[in-house]
């Protein structure tokens, strides 16, 4: 070619044609929510609450003391109680030494009994005197019996009572109301001075773990393209970037009436968030991947779609199928190849067949003229303005 014919060509910007990933995104809105709550309520009814020692937004740890009850009957009674075992353990004892004398008694009244039982054969005691220590062996074994049947009952009443001191030290213990799990303070409803009462509202909420999900509703038509598993980005007031995380579970059913469902996305991080919080987030649903050019690279007009190719310098007009956008980018699904260099502005300046000399803006910034220089370059997409 002429280099005055060259010279009178039209610089055209050009980007070159690459392929990338083409994500499909579904656009929900919701609030944060605690994954797991913990509702606590008290195990003792009709006592009074005197101290609160955790607040809303506090962290707390399994077993760690949440409020105080009154427990000043529960301490007059473990006196008491601690009075009645020492009497108790006296009596035991009195009836054991009971059971002792006792014994001695029987073991007396068994040798004598014995002795006559000799002499009698021997015709030395009478039948009175063998009948009579008879029965004082009779007494001493029933005297034994009795006093045996006193000791355990003695016992008994110890048993009870030290039964009773495990139920008051129980009542004890829950005069303290105690975290049933680790976590974060939602909400607190006791007050002091309030009776407590199984019938109300509980006395604190807790987010088990801490660990914070974003619940979401989502329309009828998107609800049916989501699955477990899939990413999912939220974006919440006050973040510069949003947080990652994961679709979690699904609703089993649609609201019949407002045609939507609920989607619990695990998030990656819980860390300052706030349950409550409203939020935006987009869940992706597939990913392809197609040739992307930029939105002013591709012509629309009434309903079809075309591109400017430029290949040795000659521009050709192409239909194209497009695809979903991302960004300013442009999913071209049939009509284009990888590499091809495309006008970068479909303008009505150029006609089918047109020559001219692309511009190519490579990956440093610099601008190259040389048509064959810059198919061979093998650059990254670019966009560049005429």
């Amino acid at each position: 070619m002429p280099i005055a014919q060259a010279q009178q060509q039209m610089p055209v910007t050009v980007v070159v044609a690459k392929r990338g990933d083409v994500t499909q995104r579904v656009s929900v809105v919701g609030t944060l929510a605690a994954r797991e709550e913990a509702q606590v309520h008290p195990s003792a009814t009709g006592q009074e609450i005197q101290q609160i020692l955790v607040e809303v937004g506090q962290r707390v740890e399994q077993g760690q003391p949440l409020a105080q009850f009154d427990k000043t009957d529960a301490l007059l009674a473990l006196d008491k109680n601690a009075v009645s075992a020492l009497r108790a353990k006296a009596a035991v004892a009195v009836e054991a030494s009971k059971v002792e004398i006792a014994l001695v008694a029987e073991r007396e009244a068994r040798e004598k009994l014995e002795r006559s039982q000799a002499l009698q054969s021997k015709g030395v005691v009478s039948e009175q005197i063998l009948d009579d220590t008879q029965n004082a062996y009779d007494r001493a074994v029933a005297e034994t019996a009795l006093a045996r049947q006193s000791l355990a009952l003695a016992q008994a009443e110890e048993q009870l009572i030290v039964q009773e001191r495990k139920e008051i030290e129980l009542t004890l213990e829950r005069s303290t109301l105690r975290a049933p799990a680790s976590g974060l303070i939602l909400e607190r409803n006791a007050r002091i001075g309030v009776m407590t009462s199984n019938s109300g509202a509980p006395l604190f909420r807790i987010a088990k773990d801490g660990r914070i999900e974003f619940v979401a509703e989502v329309t009828e038509v998107s609800f049916v393209r989501l699955r477990e598993g899939m990413r999912a980005q939220v974006t919440l007031p006050g973040r510069d970037t949003p947080v990652t995380g994961t679709v979690r579970l699904n609703a089993a059913q649609l609201d019949p009436k407002t045609r939507s469902g609920t989607v619990h996305i695990e998030l990656d991080e819980s860390g300052g968030l706030v349950p409550g919080v409203f939020a935006r987030g987009v869940i992706d649903t597939s990913t392809r991947t197609n040739v992307l050019l930029p939105e002013t690279a591709v012509r629309s007009t009434r309903g079809s779609h075309s591109v400017y190719v430029v290949r040795d310098n000659v521009v050709e007009i192409r239909n194209v199928r497009i695809g979903s956008r991302q960004g300013d980018l442009v999913e071209i699904v049939e009509g284009v190849e990888d590499d091809e260099m495309i006008v970068l502005k479909a303008g009505g300046f150029l006609k089918d067949q047109d020559r001219v000399e692309p511009v190519v803006v490579s990956a440093q910034g610099d601008v190259q003229r040389n048509v064959s220089q810059a198919a061979s370059l093998n650059q990254p997409e670019g966009m560049a303005r005429r």
